[in-house]
């Protein structure tokens, strides 16, 4: 009797203790409430012109026409014809407050002409000149909002000479008309000298375009597409005491990824520039793979397609029909199984593994950890008899259900090297050695999400404009 009632509290303790650790699918446990990380993501690259490379770039064809006109009204009854050439090499010098100062050699010919009435008479003459002037000129390069190089602030500190003529006692001075026209001479050089290469906007749309174009990595039968929709981009101007202008470009988006087909990108046209507030060289991109439960599915099925799990010399267990779901903070794999009995009668049920996704450096995959088992056939001794032999059979599911991603992410890693090649009217650019790095796996309701981190710098080679 003594025996008997032993007997009867050890089933009990077992019953009591296989109820607390019972799987209940459609009952899954409250997960913890976890902010997924935020794909947002960064590149920001700091493209360095020296002032030599503009000067030369000027200085190409230097014997140009830099304005003509005729008539110009320089009021009380004095008018002016100018034709003003360039005949000297222009030099620049980066100063402080971002500022360029600019020396352009020039010629003036022209004719004041006076027509006036002097004590009742009319007075009309011309008066021919020809001067050689070197005016010294400050401005501040500013890109705008159409990404071509704008003239803002614009000084004239000095001509070289005095712009003042005195004829027949009336004083002429030329410095407001001249004045007036340089903003028009400058920009007319810059387009002369084909500096409209300069013209960032296609290099920022290069750049644009090269950030939300898709790029494809494949593993295992598993392919995957990481593509960005870039909803901002911002562009600062800096001159610096080493006589280069260095254009820091930014751009801003959301990352994401797709399995199977390739997702169709709408590509957009870029928005209006922000201040960029980074000086930084760096690529920081968060790649969030998902991964669907349904996708999983597949790919499991496909891995223990054929697979047996040995409990003892006398049984195996045949699994199949496996599925996924989020259960708690962990994934639940859920199978069918068969398992065939040396002697004895085959026993059909369902297994139950859950356990948290996590990124194991070693063998490079996503594997399960905190494994908890359950089974369930309707029949309690063969319940009971599965899960005395739980430990050896969660090690045979820990080792077949895992999904390899390290030449996924060599791919990538190559992948975005190359991708992250690309050429401009006026330079090339290449990523720098890009890692990428597992920051963490999530279940969510739909899919475990592999949040990989990417990091690098860009290089940048200025071409000869021709």
């Amino acid at each position: 009797m003594k025996f008997q009632s032993i007997k009867l509290l050890f089933i009990f303790t077992i019953l009591l203790h296989t109820s607390c650790k019972s799987i209940k699918p459609d009952r899954p446990p409250a997960a913890t409430m976890l902010e997924l990380p935020s794909s947002r993501s960064t590149v920001n690259i700091p493209i360095v012109i020296p002032l030599s490379y503009l000067e030369d770039n000027l200085n190409k064809d230097w014997s140009s026409k830099l304005f003509a006109d005729k008539g110009l009204p320089l009021g009380g009854g004095l008018s002016a014809d100018l034709d003003v050439t360039r005949t000297g090499k222009i030099s620049l010098r980066g100063s402080e407050n971002n500022t360029i100062n600019v020396k352009v050699p020039m010629n003036i010919i022209g004719d004041l002409k006076i027509e006036k009435k002097v004590f009742g008479q009319n007075l009309s003459t011309n008066f021919p000149f020809n001067e050689n002037l070197s005016p010294e000129i400050s401005f501040i390069p500013v890109i705008g909002q159409n990404w071509d190089l704008n003239i803002q602030n614009l000084q004239i500190n000095s001509w070289g000479r005095s712009m003042k003529y005195n004829l027949l006692g009336f004083e002429i001075d030329l410095d407001p008309l001249v004045r007036n026209q340089l903003q028009k001479v400058l920009d007319n050089q810059l387009k002369a000298a084909n500096l409209s290469q300069l013209d960032f906007k296609h290099m920022a749309q290069e750049t644009w375009d090269a950030f939300s174009d898709p790029y494809t990595v494949e593993q295992n039968g598993i392919t995957a597409h990481f593509y960005s929709v870039p909803d901002k981009i911002m562009v600062k101007e800096e001159i610096t005491p080493d006589q280069e202008l260095i254009l820091y470009l930014g751009l801003e988006g959301e990352m994401f990824s797709k399995l199977g087909s390739k997702p169709n990108i709408v590509k957009k046209d870029l928005p209006n520039i922000s201040v960029n507030e980074s000086k930084e060289n760096q690529i920081d991109l968060v790649l969030p793979l998902t991964i669907s439960y349904n996708d999983l599915d597949e790919y499991l099925n496909t891995t223990f397609s054929g697979q047996q799990i040995r409990t003892n010399n006398t049984t195996l267990i045949f699994p199949s029909n496996l599925k996924t779901q989020k259960y708690g903070d962990k994934t639940l794999l859920s199978m069918d199984f068969k398992a065939v009995r040396d002697g004895k009668k085959d026993v059909e049920g369902k297994m139950y593994f859950a356990g948290k996704p996590v990124f194991d450096k070693n063998s490079e995959s996503l594997i399960f950890e905190e494994p908890q088992f359950d089974v369930k056939t309707g029949d309690f001794f063969s319940d009971l008899g599965i899960r005395f032999r739980k430990g050896k059979i969660q090690r045979q599911i820990k080792k077949i259900a895992v999904l390899p991603i390290g030449e996924l992410l060599n791919n990538a890693q190559n992948e975005m090297a190359e991708h992250g090649y690309f050429e401009t009217d006026f330079a090339n650019f290449k990523v720098l050695n890009p890692s990428l790095d597992v920051e963490g796996i999530y279940s969510t309701a739909e899919d475990i999400r592999v949040f990989i981190r990417s990091q690098g710098k860009m290089d940048v080679q200025l071409k000869d404009l021709k």
